[in-house]
């Protein structure tokens, strides 16, 4: 009987440590990110965001800008939060995919705080998009950054934090 127990305690706790999201957290930013089937879903949360603000995150993956990007985009732009999906290759403005990929969830921005939950598939057809199976490196951007009007992003303020994410490890 103890044995029995002690089995199905263990059983638990395997299954609690493989269900994890991962997260990158900076100076009010939370992106939290998990795989479930062949869909990674995101939820990203920016606070202290003033009322008249506006400005962009966002999420890239492949090796670097240089060899082009594959990026998910978040924009406060005129009280509105947009999800976009796109690429990036040198110092320009990214372009947005031929196809979207990312399905958004929600969207929210009120009393300082941007919310937006979204996904997109591990594996893609489009030419632009990056497969991210296995362990693929990530960048991260940090904090709202600039971006005109009209909602064409500036320069990234920060250094975006590189990451390699294995992500059957971050689950939801």
């Amino acid at each position: 009987m103890i044995r029995l127990i002690a089995v199905a305690i263990f059983s638990l706790l395997i299954v609690n440590v493989e269900s994890t999201p991962c997260t990158f957290v900076t100076n009010g930013q939370q992106i939290t990110y998990g795989v479930r089937g062949n869909t990674i879903h995101f939820r990203v949360v920016l606070t202290g965001i003033p009322p008249t603000g506006s400005g962009w995150t966002a999420i890239g993956f492949g090796n670097s800008m240089f060899s082009g990007l594959d990026v998910i985009v978040v924009r406060v732009l005129n009280g509105r939060v947009i999800v976009t999906d796109e690429f990036v290759r040198g110092f320009q403005s990214p372009v947005p995919d031929r196809q979207n990929n990312v399905q958004v969830y929600g969207l929210r921005y009120e009393n300082g705080v941007v919310v937006a939950s979204f996904s997109r598939s591990v594996f893609s057809n489009e030419q632009m998009d990056a497969n991210l199976s296995g362990c693929s490196p990530w960048k991260f951007s940090v904090g709202l950054n600039r971006m005109s009007p009209q909602g064409h992003l500036f320069h990234h303020s920060q250094t975006p934090v590189h990451r390699v994410v294995c992500i059957n490890q971050c689950t939801v």
